[in-house]
């Protein structure tokens, strides 16, 4: 590798001189932010006469003649590129003064353009296929042709107008261009191109995770198959999941490996999954899942009834159960599951969540549930349940954070919980209630969210006096107990229109409530009077309307052979009362009769990974430094030749204690180290 400070119009000069951008690059993003301050610093360049203005760097690698494939820098180049076609379009049009006569053929032919080649790869920019496209269209002037919306195309007409209107002339500008000076580091045949271009986007250079995965599976492969590749898999991952691939990638990891990556560590996760992998049948998979997250984000259409129950889960806003969405759409494609128990399967996990949320009951679990939710149905199928039996035991036998509320809690949530400050849960939640499962549908989601429809206070946010005379003396705590139960709220499109009026105004008046046809407006039309008694009848009905939606499940299978609890240490759970059979750490199960032989067997291994920090732990002054000590204590252990370990505290202690210890260790996480429990 070599590199040195050049003008980077001189890179450009040259008949022969091509600059590729390899298929396995990012588009061309940059935006009009830094259109506009690569123009604002050259016109600076002029005004305070300065030689040179520092560009960044170029890295390439030259395949043969002086084609030059680009590693890194091609936002800077095309920029620059796209800039010099601006200035050529502008003198072309007159619309900038000119000094000298040969300007124009100049910059054409030493930067944009090889007089010579009549092909189409005339062009000294080779950009990745839309880009390409959209250039071309460009270089061409047929603005009909344009590719709208490419950032190609935005950048050249905003260049357009900002030489229309600056104050510096043709040859100013030119000159201004030719002082960008970059370092231009050109790789050796035997550089490992990979290697080097994971360094120089290591320090925060704006490479997605999926960027950094689509360049580590085509970067080293021939130019032919990178296209073929590119073409047959990637642009069609990249379509189907809407281009967010780190966040497709992301879910297909935790559902093969039954671990969510942190997502700035997705492109490491998934080299550590690929290697030893053979690339092409890697990525018919990834095109497979791909489909998969294109149905579950909306992108691809399926049958309606699928296509329905992924909508209602996609309203909730919970991507955490994407995972467990990809397992069991691949389940039920491979012919394990029938469309009618897939949709059903789904209706389970959309009740498991709402049910949750009514309920108040955070989400810190829900990583660890659909990681593994079903690969716990699997083991009930194998012992001989039905998929949509097993799915609802693996729910309803979690506990604590984790678990499916009843009816009980339901309820009692349902009735004290304020349904109206619920953001975009309302999409969801009045959705359901006017539709449920009717086939003549009220789009309610797109008029909520274009505001064609609103959440409606019958008795009113601000209590006019004859709204308190109405409710009568208890208006205070009724207007305080009641104005955001679900009792007291309704959808309507005349919001503004009702303000503050009274009761009968509202259900009489012109599209008042005698006059909706939402089902959700029903009992309100026939009402005569609001008040508590009206409320809490409401209430009730909207009650049984949530039963009806969202039922209590039960199952009838029971596994045959004794189960054990499964949590990780990250997890928000009691362990009080919980016996141990079995711990899994760094991927190795290992039987444990008690919790001071899993203890033991944890420390010694963390031990083997890092000694110094458990020394570093041990001689604080901190929890659980009085743990541990230099000399052999009685009914404790050694971890090494000289330090012991002292067991005796209760069991949230030692969960403690292996927290504070792996939090403290980078090459180990929380979610590596779980256990196996049953009951005292």
């Amino acid at each position: 590798m070599r590199g040195d400070a050049k003008k980077l119009t001189k890179m450009l000069q040259g008949a022969n001189t091509r600059f590729v951008i390899p298929i396995y690059q990012r588009n061309y993003d940059w935006k009009r932010e830094q259109c506009q301050r690569l123009f604002d610093d050259l016109e600076d360049v002029i005004h305070e006469h300065r030689q040179s203005h520092f560009f960044g760097s170029i890295v390439s690698q030259s395949d043969y003649d002086d084609r030059r494939i680009l590693i890194d820098g091609q936002q800077r180049i095309t920029t620059t590129y796209l800039l010099l076609a601006a200035l050529l379009e502008q003198i072309r049009q007159n619309h900038i003064e000119v000094n000298r006569a040969s300007l124009y053929d100049f910059i054409r032919y030493e930067y944009l353009v090889d007089r010579y080649d009549e092909s189409d790869q005339k062009l000294k920019l080779k950009l990745v296929k839309d880009d390409q496209n959209a250039l071309t269209q460009v270089m061409n002037g047929n603005e009909e042709n344009f590719v709208n919306g490419s950032n190609i195309t935005e950048n050249y007409r905003y260049f357009l107008d900002r030489i229309a209107h600056t104050d510096l002339n043709a040859d100013q500008l030119k000159d201004a261009i030719e002082s960008l000076e970059v370092i231009d580091i050109r790789l050796e045949p035997d550089d490992d191109a990979q290697l080097i271009f994971e360094s120089l986007n290591s320090t925060g250079l704006g490479l997605s995770e999926g960027d950094k995965i689509r360049n580590f599976i085509l970067m080293n492969l021939p130019e032919a198959e990178q296209e073929t590749y590119y073409t047959k898999y990637w642009n069609p991952i990249e379509q189907n999941t809407d281009y967010d691939v780190s966040a497709f990638i992301r879910d297909y990891l935790t559902s093969r490996t039954r671990r969510t990556p942190v997502i700035n560590r997705v492109y490491p996760v998934f080299r550590k999954f690929a290697a030893n992998r053979e690339m092409e049948p890697l990525l018919q998979e990834l095109l497979k899942f791909s489909e998969y997250y294109g149905f579950i984000i909306g992108r691809l259409h399926t049958d309606p009834d699928m296509e329905n129950a992924l909508h209602r889960l996609g309203l909730l806003e919970m991507g955490v159960v994407n995972p467990f969405l990809l397992s069991v759409l691949e389940y039920s494609d491979s012919g394990y599951l029938s469309r009618k128990d897939l949709v059903s399967a789904l209706d389970t996990v959309e009740n498991y969540l709402f049910r949750r949320w009514v309920c108040g009951i955070g989400t810190n679990a829900l990583n660890k549930v659909f990681e593994d939710l079903h690969y716990e149905a699997l083991r009930a199928v194998a012992d001989g349940a039905e998929y949509l039996e097993a799915l609802k035991y693996a729910l309803l036998r979690r506990e604590a954070s984790s678990r499916f509320p009843r009816d009980e809690e339901f309820k009692q949530a349902y009735w004290n919980r304020n349904f109206y400050t619920i953001g975009r849960k309302r999409l969801y939640l009045y959705d359901r209630l006017e539709n449920s499962d009717n086939v003549e549908r009220v789009n309610i989601v797109t008029m909520l969210e274009d505001g064609v429809l609103s959440v409606e206070h019958i008795m009113p946010q601000t209590l006019s006096r004859q709204w308190r005379k109405s409710l009568g003396e208890d208006a205070s705590s009724i207007h305080k107990e009641w104005l955001n139960r679900m009792g007291n709220l309704t959808l309507t499109g005349y919001n503004s229109q009702y303000s503050n009026g009274e009761f009968l105004e509202k259900r009489d008046c012109d599209h008042g409530f005698a006059d909706s046809g939402l089902k959700l407006n029903r009992y309100v039309a026939n009402c005569d009077t609001w008040g508590r008694n009206e409320i809490l009848q409401r209430q009730e009905l909207i009650w049984k309307r949530f039963l009806t939606i969202w039922p209590q499940i039960d199952t009838t299978y029971h596994p045959t052979v004794k189960e054990y609890e499964q949590h990780t240490l990250d997890e928000d759970f009691d362990y009080r009362n919980r016996k141990i059979a079995a711990y899994t750490s760094q991927g190795a199960r290992h039987p444990a009769k008690t919790w001071v032989e899993a203890i033991q067997g944890v420390l010694v291994s963390l031990y083997e990974i890092a000694p110094a920090t458990i020394h570093t732990i041990a001689d604080g002054d901190r929890f659980p430094a009085r743990y541990f000590s230099h000399t052999q204590v009685n009914r404790g252990f050694a971890v090494s030749n000289n330090l012991w370990f002292n067991p005796e505290s209760n069991t949230p202690t030692k969960i403690g204690i292996m927290r504070r210890i792996i939090e403290k260790i980078p090459e180990v996480e929380n979610t590596d180290l779980s256990f196996e429990l049953y009951d005292e």
